[in-house]
């Protein structure tokens, strides 16, 4: 039944999510990935599997709720969705679907009242249509606490590079390719 509805949205309102989704083809990747598994094993492949970048808004706007993605940091960032094109109900406070993302599945999470959440999606801030900008003022101060929260956090340890200590690549030069052939020729007629 879900699937129906977020496809049914998709197919319904494509002109309010092409701007999200930015192609054509884009959104018919999105699309298709809605569409049951055709595999008879009940395992669903990847291209099916839910992406919250992707979808976090179809699902906002379907069900007209406050979609909040949580996930480790190195897994990503932790982000609101809010619906694309519908004012919030009298209490939107009620309204909030929390997800948690850990490596390949998601939880429901139920929230306490007054959590803090995360800020918008970016995409969400550059293409609400309509009164919708009464989400955000209404989860202002929550997300704005979420903020002052994590730039407290310790952040993990940088991955270890060799930007300190680079390895020089030269192109050789046509000269420089032919005396190596040359050389290689040589040494292959003389040793095989």
């Amino acid at each position: 039944m879900v699937r129906h509805a977020l496809i049914n949205e998709l197919k319904n309102h494509k002109s309010d999510y092409l701007p999200i989704y930015g192609t054509e083809k884009c959104f018919k990747v999105i699309l298709d990935g809605l569409h049951p598994p055709t595999s008879k094993s009940g395992i669903a492949p990847v291209d099916k599997w839910f992406t919250t970048p992707d979808m976090g808004h179809i699902i906002a706007t379907c069900y007209n709720r406050v979609v909040v993605l949580l996930t480790l940091p190195e897994k990503g960032i932790c982000v609101t969705y809010f619906p694309i094109r519908s004012a919030p109900p009298l209490k939107p406070h009620s309204n909030i679907m929390c997800l948690c993302l850990i490596p390949d599945h998601f939880l429901h999470v139920l929230l306490k009242e007054d959590c803090l959440l995360p800020p918008p999606c970016t995409k969400w801030m550059n293409n609400k249509i309509g009164e919708v900008e009464k989400w955000h003022f209404a989860f202002m101060d929550r997300q704005a606490a979420f903020n002052e929260l994590m730039s407290k956090e310790a952040k993990p340890p940088k991955k270890r590079t060799n930007e300190n200590n680079p390895i020089m690549c030269d192109t050789p030069t046509p000269e420089k390719r032919n005396k190596n052939l040359k050389s290689w020729k040589t040494w292959k007629k003389t040793n095989i």
